[in-house]
């Protein structure tokens, strides 16, 4: 037999019935039983630190007095924050660091102030040489040189017109390089020795070594006079 419509109705609203129990069983338990809701992370832009943020250190005890070894606390003596009355401002021009270019300044003038010439230093003058002392040959041993060239006397004629002849005997001192710089008379002629001594002073004789060095040295020569008959 067919269904009548009011029980398909009620039939129709006990299932919504039903439904809406499942779909609500949640809402009908303790609110402490209810599911937790999920946490929505945010991000925050950065944040600009200033210095003036920054908390400054407290000042230490030590930083504010001095204690000595031996003596009691001694407070130290801090600035003075605001400027004395007698401080006025500067009315002259600035000072300006360094000197013009061109200038000498402490390092290129270490002797003397700025702009002032440093003197040079003295020159340092070499002695002149000792001279040697001359050696005779026969006394150290040193063969006596080997005359080079020999210029004859001039016969005087007073001493030639008197007849006056015989030897004159020189001491000459022979430099290192052979030249006859003096000459002293030992046997003296009178009228012969002014003619011997100006004919040995232009002999000319070889250097004299010493252990491979020339040397200067005192030698006896003679000049003959003698005429011829």
């Amino acid at each position: 037999m067919p269904r009548r419509p009011s029980v398909l109705l009620l039939s129709i609203l006990v299932h919504a019935i039903v439904l809406m129990a499942i779909a609500s069983a949640d809402l009908w338990r303790p609110i402490t039983d209810w599911p937790a809701p999920h946490e929505v992370w945010a991000f925050e832009p950065p944040r600009v630190v200033r210095l003036k943020d920054i908390p400054l250190p407290s000042q230490s005890p030590s930083n504010r007095v001095s204690r000595a070894s031996d003596g009691p606390v001694r407070p130290i003596a801090a600035a003075p924050i605001v400027e004395p009355p007698s401080v006025g401002p500067e009315t002259g021009p600035p000072e300006t660091l360094g000197g013009p270019i061109g200038d000498r300044g402490p390092i290129d003038n270490p002797f003397g102030g700025p702009g002032e010439p440093v003197a040079p230093p003295p020159a340092i003058v070499a002695p002149p040489p000792q001279p040697k002392t001359p050696v005779r040959p026969t006394s150290s041993g040193i063969k006596p040189p080997s005359r080079l060239a020999y210029v004859a006397p001039v016969y005087p004629v007073l001493a030639r017109s008197t007849q006056v002849e015989g030897v004159v005997i020189i001491d000459a001192t022979i430099d290192e390089q052979g030249q006859v710089v003096d000459a002293r008379v030992l046997r003296s002629i009178p009228l012969l020795d002014e003619a011997a001594v100006s004919a040995v002073r232009r002999w000319k004789f070889s250097p004299t070594l010493l252990n491979g060095v020339p040397v200067p040295i005192v030698m006896t020569v003679t000049v003959n006079f003698q005429l011829t008959r």
